[in-house]
Order: structure tokens, then C-alpha cells, then sequence
């Protein structure tokens, strides 16, 4: 589920590419405040879960509220605070693909194709041009005012989440890679598979 959830979140973001010619130019603005913004703070919910991430650069943290994934651009840190247990290990491109949100930013306009929803303003359905994509369907509905996205599902082989109530907050102000490296509270056991 965590992996499900990590895969929307940052799915979310490369949507608003991809569907560049099928929304107003309200979204083509938030493609330019995604690629102009050194550091991107979203607040969401997910399921109606609260959930956040930051992302600097080819640095992300995300916190799902019980579990969090940081990722300092060549390690990658996977916590579950239940378990208090963190696995460690350097993705490869395929693994980082599913995580990293510039990758995603930067793929999905050429991997998806999007269409206006009949009836439903301001929203876009992207599909993968691969048939073997582990993404089915993304839906996505962008603020009008903003251009920002609003909403978000996304239909994968492991499952469907729900992403509501987004929130962006862009910043000129780039964070350092040591913001994005995980150091686990004491007791918590270390899984390093690097």
C-alpha cells in the first residue's frame, strides 16, 4: 500500500504535463511553477488520510502520517513508525522511477496521452501508451483559478488511491541534500540493503 500511495503522490505532479493540451492554460502555468519551484511543498489527503512531501532538486520527502520515505538523490530511506523499522537501499532507475517525482515529471509527457472527462470541467484522463504499465488510469481535475491540481485518482495493478484537498506551496529556495537523509530514532531496527 505504502508503494501504491508513494507511486499517486508523485504521479500527481507529472500529470499536469501530460495533460498539457487537454486542460486551459491554468495547468500549462502549473507545469511552470512545478519546473520553476527549487523546493515544492503539497499537502493532501489520501484515502482521507493527511499526507505531505517536499521536494528539492532529485531529493524528495514524503510523510504518509505513520511512514515516510526520503530519498537525499542516491539513497533511499522507507520507514513504518508502527514497526519501527526502516529499510535503506540505492534504487535503481526502474525502482526510482516508481518514487522519484522529477523522473516522473520528466516522463510522463511522452509515456501517457491525456483527454478532456465529458462533463466534468478543468479535468484530464491519462492513459499509458506502454499496455504493460503498472498504471492503468490517472484522473486528474485542476483548480481553475490556480491551475494547480485540485484532486487526483490513480488506478494501478496494486490498487486505487484518492487524492483530495491539494494544496502547493512553491519556494525559490532550493533545500540542502541533508534535509533529505533519515536518521533513525534510537531503537528502530535498520534494514541496509545497499
Amino acid at each position: 500500500m505504502r508503494k501504491l500511495l508513494t507511486s499517486l503522490l508523485l504521479t500527481l505532479l507529472a500529470a499536469a504535463t501530460a495533460a498539457m493540451a487537454a486542460v486551459p492554460e491554468s495547468v500549462t502555468r502549473a507545469v511552470r511553477r512545478v519546473d520553476e519551484a527549487a523546493t515544492l511543498d503539497v499537502a493532501c489527503t489520501i484515502n482521507g488520510r493527511a499526507a505531505s512531501m517536499t521536494l528539492s532538486g532529485n531529493c524528495f520527502y514524503i510523510d504518509f502520517g505513520g511512514a515516510c520515505i526520503y530519498f537525499d538523490g542516491k539513497t533511499q530511506w522507507s520507514y513504518a513508525a508502527a514497526d519501527k523499522e526502516v529499510t535503506v537501499f540505492e534504487p535503481t532507475p526502474e525502482e526510482l522511477a516508481e518514487t522519484n517525482p522529477l523522473q516522473i515529471l520528466h516522463s510522463l509527457a511522452s509515456d501517457y496521452q491525456g483527454t478532456g472527462v465529458k462533463g466534468k470541467a478543468n479535468t484530464v484522463r491519462l492513459t499509458p501508451l506502454n499496455p504493460r504499465s503498472r498504471v492503468a488510469e490517472v484522473t486528474v481535475t485542476f483548480d481553475p483559478a490556480t491551475g494547480w491540481p485540485s484532486s487526483m485518482t490513480l488506478i494501478t495493478d496494486s490498487g486505487r488511491a484518492d487524492f483530495a484537498n491539494l494544496r502547493f506551496t512553491p519556494s525559490k529556495t532550493k533545500k540542502p541534500a541533508g534535509a533529505f537523509k533519515f536518521q533513525p530514532p534510537a531503537g528502530t531496527t535498520v534494514n541496509d540493503l545497499r
